[in-house]
């Protein structure tokens, strides 16, 4: 008998069990594998955690030992437990980094800036917007936001296309 799913199991995360060396975690679709503490930010080691939930199935909740919630979302976990899963994340992080780059770039045009004015009126290296515009590098908010500032624009314009902006 061939076994039917519930929709979208590959994004629910059934369990999670601190390990020593990390989180083991299960997904309905019964991929299982071990995301490492070191890989989130806030934690970095199995002592920095008091406690651990699943309050739904697209989100596990850590609580650090200073008393702080860490929320992880299902794909972010995904990533770590699934091998076949990695590309898809990469590439939607390229993808990302390339539509910043190619908003920005549109930006700068139309306001009929070099990448050099742009980026002094920015006050980041030239060779900063370079990478961002040819999506090489993701910006640190601070970045995205000067450079939003020097275009006479909100970041968000610079982060989402205009027919999806909330109006």
């Amino acid at each position: 008998m061939d076994m039917v799913l519930v929709k979208n199991a590959n994004r629910m995360m059934t369990t999670a069990t601190l390990m020593d060396d990390g989180i083991e975690l299960a997904f309905a679709d019964g991929v299982k594998g071990l995301m490492p503490y070191a890989e989130v930010p806030e934690i970095k080691t199995r002592e920095a955690i008091s406690g651990l939930e699943l309050p739904n199935p697209y989100e596990m909740v850590l609580q650090t030992a200073g008393g702080e919630s860490v929320e992880i979302p299902w794909d972010f976990a995904r990533h770590y437990c699934d091998a076949s899963y990695q590309p898809t994340v990469e590439a939607m992080a390229a993808l990302g980094k390339k539509t910043i780059g190619e908003r920005v770039r549109r930006f700068r045009e139309s306001a009929g800036l070099t990448q050099a004015a742009l980026a002094r009126a920015a006050n980041i290296g030239r060779a900063t917007l370079v990478r961002l515009e040819n999506g090489e590098q993701s910006p640190r908010f601070k970045t995205l936001k000067a450079v939003a500032e020097a275009l006479g624009v909100d970041a968000p314009e610079l982060l989402v296309e205009p027919e999806f902006r909330s109006r």
